[in-house]
């Protein structure tokens, strides 16, 4: 399937590429690099995310949209389902890049690995087929994506071969210790405020912790909602928690929900009964309601899967 998107990115000339609301390392990562190789192959292209992308994952200027008429790919980079790219609707035919394991295989053609770290490391492989010249910010944006899915080199999907891609990444001109400070150590005093928040109504049961952020909690600390962006990471570092769960009010009527599991598959199946996703540790979900009055029903539905593990 890989040669197959190869093929057709030789092919076409008119390109957009999608990729999921509420985008982390791997999204931002994975995209930016896709479209910065587009461009070196002379591609016309726009890049196309349905929320704002928090700035410590702008590592790299972004080139300038050079699309002149409607696409002819749309390429969806990290997306596992539709619902993932919000009221987007892609004009060209739609060509799928992903790693989750709940992707169906949906689009015209679809490449689905959920053995791979990232769709970082999936648009690596797709470069190095295609023969482009992975430059400094292409390598940046790629060592990122890695960087971010893995935990920073630390989760299970942490292989051999990531630990060689990202050694060439780093002699095509990815800073290691730059990544890492930016996704690591750049968080703002309103993340602290909010996770102090999130810490003091923290609901343990079992193994599970869950805590939330209301939008009133959002407007009176004039924060937005990637200010928000890493609290489920600090939550699932508690000592002695199997499932953390985290949820935001994204608006009046909607609420975003993360979920990390330790070892199984605890968040992908909690996150699967509320019509989420993603992979066995790291999932979510986004659906109407509160988060306040809904972090109990997800509680609920966490402790079956961790009893059953």
């Amino acid at each position: 399937m890989k040669a197959t998107i190869a093929d057709i990115i030789r092919k076409n000339g008119r390109f957009e590429i999608i990729t999921h609301a509420w985008p982390d390392a791997d999204a931002i990562g994975s995209a930016y690099a896709l479209y910065m190789a587009l461009h070196v192959m002379n591609k016309e292209v726009r890049f196309i995310c349905p929320t704002p992308i928090p700035e410590h994952l702008l590592l790299t200027p972004a080139p300038e949209e050079n699309l002149f008429s409607a696409p002819e790919i749309s390429l969806l980079v990290d997306v596992s389902d539709m619902g993932m790219i919000g009221d987007i609707r892609p004009e060209g035919m739609v060509v799928v890049i992903d790693h989750h394991k709940t992707n169906q295989g949906f689009g015209f053609v679809s490449w689905v690995c959920p053995n791979k770290s990232s769709a970082s490391e999936m648009v690596y492989e797709l470069l190095i087929e295609l023969d482009i010249e992975i430059t400094s910010p292409i390598a940046t944006n790629i060592y990122m994506g890695i960087f971010g899915d893995t935990g920073g080199f630390v989760h299970t999907n942490t292989t051999a071969r990531v630990f060689e891609i990202a050694n060439r990444l780093t002699l095509k001109g990815a800073d290691p210790s730059h990544v890492a400070n930016q996704l690591r150590k750049n968080k703002s005093t309103t993340y602290y405020k909010i996770l102090c928040l999130a810490m003091e109504r923290i609901r343990i049961c079992d193994s599970i912790c869950a805590s939330y952020i209301t939008l009133d909690d959002l407007d009176k600390l004039r924060a937005g909602p990637n200010d928000a962006s890493g609290i489920i990471e600090d939550l699932s570092s508690l000592a002695g928690v199997e499932l953390s769960i985290f949820l935001r009010d994204v608006n009046t009527h909607q609420v975003h929900c993360s979920i990390r599991s330790r070892d199984g598959i605890s968040a992908r199946l909690t996150a699967q009964a509320f019509g989420g996703g993603g992979h066995d540790r790291a999932a979510g979900f986004t659906l109407e309601g509160r988060a306040e009055g809904l972090v109990g029903d997800v509680i609920k539905e966490g402790l079956k899967w961790v009893r059953m593990g």
